[in-house]
């Protein structure tokens, strides 16, 4: 049974599923595995609701490494009280989100979308404060209890924002009268901070249990830092049994993706593949597939360079099979779950991603690239596909791809020098391409150890020659496909440029 249906049997009917973030800095694969974890999981009850809580009240907490230093000014302020950085949104938080919300748009993501800021600020988290500022002794000790971590006697569990600079890091609460916090500010300020409004928010070890409980959240993905021992899932589900009264929702940890060589994805040290770059290279139903194939618990090494391809393949490969009815129940839904919305009637016809990293250099326009993988063989929605993967691989080979799968066809023949032996070679060469009745990927390539064997020439210099003459590089493309793609006519120009 694929994961998704084995944590979905644990869940009440329609249950409530919970995934967020912190928007700050950009949002990257490696957070959209939370929210496609939860929305797997939503399509495998067949019911339900999926929500995503941006946590945008949150502060800014320093400069990264991607701002500049005007925004040391904001740091401690809420998200969404931040300029944007580019000046395009309403705020910071909305920079960021804005991306995000269409990129799990065209993933197939269907969920309701909260703000923090909002939620705060029409007062669904004031029972849940108050509750908390009660309790706060408890509180207090069952988070000394969980983390080791002693906090002392002035420790409230909430974070006014101070109304003179904004800020909320330098703030000590000094009295509760019910629902005002007095505070004094690091500023100099003093004053009243309402835990009706947006005046302030809960830490996050009390603001998660007090969603939790507000929402009646049945089930939410987490990554393993919040799950290890004394994490914020564990203050969070002593909290809500303690001062709420109610089980904390299932769980579902998920592990780190790692980028290939640098370690987990992260936002502030920038080591990240954002979520548009991913559907700027491959098309939204292989980033489902790298996620619903992996199970959650299991980590991730995505390496965008030439296992990209591997990736696509796989997926080409798997979808398929699914048509052919080969694919065993597992693997089966997991094609199933990398759907956008529904499957499709028919076999979609994908060309090759390998295919078209030659096509893409070589022709101009998606037109020609077309008629020499596909002519008139299929519909105008494959055509559709086709112009959206040819996309994705112009997208690769700029931003990811290694140097030696780059090449130009010159147009004009380049300055090789060719001794009598190499000449010999191209010319036998289009001697027999020329009264050849098959023209393949295997017979070019093929024909290319024949003669180079009849005229006594190595075989790895033969292959060096095609790439002099025709790319002016000494490496290339598997030559047999290579030759295959080029215009045929001219190939046997360019062949009987060079025995001229």
């Amino acid at each position: 049974m694929h994961w998704a249906d084995v944590e979905g049997s644990k869940l009440p009917p329609e249950p409530l599923i919970a995934t967020g973030i912190t928007p700050s800095g950009p949002i990257h694969l490696g957070s959209l595995r939370e929210i496609l974890t939860g929305d797997a999981v939503k399509r495998a009850s067949e019911s339900g609701e999926l929500l995503y809580i941006a946590d945008s009240i949150d502060p800014l907490r320093k400069v990264y490494p991607f701002l500049d230093d005007s925004y040391e000014q904001y740091v401690g302020m809420p998200l969404h009280d931040i300029p944007c950085p580019c000046g395009d949104h309403d705020n910071y938080a909305e920079h960021y989100l804005a991306p995000f919300l269409e990129t799990i748009r065209e993933l197939g993501i269907r969920c309701s979308i909260k703000y923090t800021h909002t939620m705060y600020a029409e007062g669904d988290y004031a029972e849940a404060a108050k509750l908390l500022i009660e309790a706060r002794e408890e509180v207090a000790e069952i988070i000394s209890k969980t983390t080791g971590r002693e906090l002392d006697d002035s420790w409230y569990p909430y974070n006014p924002r101070c109304s003179d600079c904004g800020k909320m890091g330098d703030v000590e609460i000094t009295s509760f009268e019910d629902p005002y916090v007095g505070y004094t500010c690091g500023c100099g300020h003093e004053g009243k901070a309402d835990i009706r409004t947006d005046d302030g928010k809960l830490p996050w070890r009390c603001d998660w249990p007090a969603r939790w409980w507000m929402l009646g959240v049945d089930c939410e993905p987490l990554g393993k830092d919040h799950a290890a021992a004394g994490g914020s899932w564990d203050t969070g589900t002593e909290i809500i049994k303690a001062v709420f009264g109610t089980p904390p929702p299932h769980p579902i940890v998920y592990e780190w993706i790692q980028l290939k060589g640098k370690g987990a994805m992260s936002s502030s040290t920038g080591v990240a593949i954002k979520g548009e770059e991913m559907l700027a290279m491959v098309e939204p139903e292989i980033v489902r597939f790298l996620l619903m194939k992996t199970k959650p618990h299991s980590h991730i090494d995505f390496d965008p360079g030439l296992p990209l391809l591997d990736l696509v393949d796989e997926y080409d490969t798997v979808e398929a099979r699914y048509y052919d009815g080969e694919l065993d129940q597992d693997t089966q839904r997991v094609y199933e779950l990398s759907q956008i919305q529904g499957i499709p009637e028919y076999p979609p016809s994908r060309v090759p991603y390998r295919h078209l990293v030659n096509l893409v250099q070589i022709y101009e326009s998606a037109d020609e690239m077309w008629e020499v993988s596909m002519g008139d063989e299929v519909g105008p929605e494959d055509y559709d596909l086709f112009k959206t993967r040819v996309e994705g691989v112009k997208y690769w080979l700029d931003e990811h791809a290694p140097p030696f799968v780059k090449f130009s066809v010159k147009k004009e023949m380049p300055e090789v020098s060719l001794n009598d032996k190499e000449i010999e070679f191209i010319t036998r060469y289009l001697t027999e391409l020329k009264g050849s009745d098959t023209w393949s990927p295997d017979s070019l390539h093929a024909l290319v150890h024949t003669v180079a064997e009849d005229v006594g020439i190595s075989k790895g210099k033969s292959f060096g020659i095609f790439y002099r003459i025709l790319l002016d590089q000494k490496r290339g493309p598997k030559l047999g496909r290579f030759l295959m793609q080029l215009d045929r006519e001219f190939l046997l120009e360019r062949l009987e440029e060079v025995v001229e």
